[in-house]
């Protein structure tokens, strides 16, 4: 435990302890708003789009790269 030698350094630690205190909160502010910008429906659904076009993407190429090694399924 510190041990303080006059009241100029325990307010010192205090305002210190205090704009932590501040800085923690307004982080915390920011957190929960961009949790809420992630979890809204707009911003799901972008991500569910992009995800099924990467995964459509994906699977078309793996399909023609397999067809022209004649490894593929020819309709």
């Amino acid at each position: 435990m510190k041990k303080y030698k006059s009241f100029s350094e325990i307010d010192k630690d205090l305002k210190l302890l205090q704009l932590q205190k501040d800085i923690h909160q307004q982080k915390a502010k920011i957190n929960f708003v961009k949790v809420q910008q992630s979890l809204s429906l707009q911003n799901l659904l972008a991500e569910l789009t992009a995800t099924l076009t990467q995964k459509y993407l994906y699977k078309n190429i793996g399909l023609k790269i397999l067809e022209r090694l004649g490894l593929g399924k020819k309709y």
